[in-house]
């Protein structure tokens, strides 16, 4: 049985191609996982300017959204993305610049 994972931070990047190029790799994350069902959840970014706003609950695997997540972070200038399965913190997405 898949729990209700929450996801929820903010990513910045350093351009607006950068953001757009991030959110494609993961987009390739989730191809390379044969995860199409999923797609769906990515509509739960919201960008404006160079920032990702991520806000989910989602039944979800947790492993294909670690990949993605962890994508975003790897190409983000600062921010982080934490899951939460109710008030348990069960991972953490931060930059490689977060301090």
């Amino acid at each position: 049985m898949e729990d209700v994972v929450h996801f929820h931070g903010t990513y910045r990047y350093a351009t607006r191609e950068s953001l757009e190029h991030a959110i494609s790799s993961a987009r390739a994350v989730f191809d390379e996982h044969g995860s199409n069902s999923d797609v769906a959840w990515m509509r739960c970014f919201i960008t404006h300017g160079t920032m990702l706003t991520v806000n989910l609950a989602s039944r979800v695997d947790r492993f294909c959204p670690a990949a993605v997540f962890d994508m975003l972070a790897e190409m983000a200038v600062e921010g982080a993305v934490e899951a939460r399965l109710g008030d348990t913190r069960v991972d953490f997405f931060p930059s490689d610049n977060h301090a």
